[in-house]
């Protein structure tokens, strides 16, 4: 009797021997790590952060391999290679049982060796170096006629540009009111701050400020200074961030006697969206309290909501609190203000 084996069927019967073979032996363009304890991983080398290796297997999944408890490394892809002091180099990898690291390029350029304990990261996220820019702009006031002559004029606006590492910021308000033109309010602030991050939650910053208020009777109130800030949130929903520093604050008034002085500054800015994101909460607070004298407090706060309407567009209350501890004689220590106005965010 002839038995007729098909080429199927000659398959199927050699497919439980093979496969053990092809598991067992490493795919081209695939990493081979050996460990302390003479176990064997072959895949895919997706990266190395904070001590870490993550190989991707055909057979196990995504594994997580503590750097130290590699022997060697033989990757046959080029890697991203970022060393502790910032420094990349791509290549093929290899990491001997010396515990050292060999990086080969493009046969043009001459292989890089360092010590293990020399690399931070393989294949580190790319980094977007280029600046960010956003900010807002705010218009609020009102004009009457007739047998009431009024004229309110409030502008605000925050201009930001933003890199990984570092962070300017232009921040203005302006408010002007006129009733049976008699001038009746008079009063602007301006801010201009650099900030150098650290690493993506801690940045040193430098600022500097001016004030006017003609009814206040302060021609300029100008203040310098530098301190450490955190951002602690950072995201499209929540931003909160802190600082705090030394500043030295000088008062230009029209009469009364000029003023000099350090200060300890404190900053709080928070934001947040609600329902959706159609309802944005933010409460903004900048303080300065003299080292000479305890009585001598500057306060300003701006808390409010904006709606956002389309394209950008938003209409927001704003509750302004301006407070001087030392005001000049015959003025009071604090100034609030009640705001609303059409703005655009970009």
């Amino acid at each position: 009797m002839t038995v007729c084996r098909s080429p199927a069927r000659r398959l199927a019967r050699a497919l439980p021997l093979c496969l053990p073979l092809f598991f067992a032996c490493p795919s081209l363009h695939a990493a081979v790590v050996t460990m302390d304890n003479g176990d064997r991983l072959s895949g895919e080398l997706k990266q190395l952060s904070n001590g870490t290796l993550v190989l991707q297997s055909g057979v196990l999944g995504e594994v997580k391999i503590p750097w130290n408890k590699i022997r060697s490394l033989v990757s046959d892809d080029p890697v991203r290679v970022q060393l502790n002091d910032g420094a990349t180099v791509a290549g093929k990898l290899t990491l001997d049982a010396d515990g050292r690291v060999a990086v080969q390029p493009p046969a043009s350029e001459q292989t890089v060796s360092v010590a293990r304990q020399d690399v931070s990261a393989l294949n580190p996220p790319s980094v977007d170096d280029r600046f960010k820019y956003s900010g807002k702009i705010d218009l609020g006031g009102s004009s009457t006629s007739g047998n009431t002559e009024d004229d309110q004029l409030h502008t605000s606006g925050e201009l930001i540009a933003r890199s990984p590492e570092n962070r300017y910021t232009l921040r203005w308000e302006v408010n002007e009111a006129r009733s049976a033109d008699i001038k009746t309010t008079a009063n602007r602030r301006l801010l201009a701050q650099y900030d150098r991050f650290l690493d993506p939650k801690n940045y040193l910053f430098l600022n500097a400020k001016g004030e006017r208020d003609e009814f206040a009777d302060l021609n300029l109130r100008t203040s310098l200074g530098g301190g450490y800030g955190r951002q602690f949130i950072d995201t499209d929903l929540i931003k909160l961030s802190a600082e705090v520093g030394l500043n030295y604050v000088h008062e230009d008034y029209s009469n009364w006697p000029d003023r000099s002085f350090p200060s300890l500054g404190l900053g709080f800015k928070y934001e947040q969206k609600f329902f959706d994101q159609k309802l944005v909460f933010f409460n903004n607070l900048d303080l300065d309290q003299s080292l000479e004298e305890s009585s001598d407090l500057l306060l300003h706060n701006r808390m409010g909501v904006r709606i956002p309407i389309a394209n950008g567009l938003n209409l927001s209350t704003q509750f302004n609190v301006d407070y001087d501890g030392q005001p000049v004689a015959g003025k009071k220590s604090t100034d609030t203000a009640l705001i609303f106005s059409v703005g655009y965010a970009f």
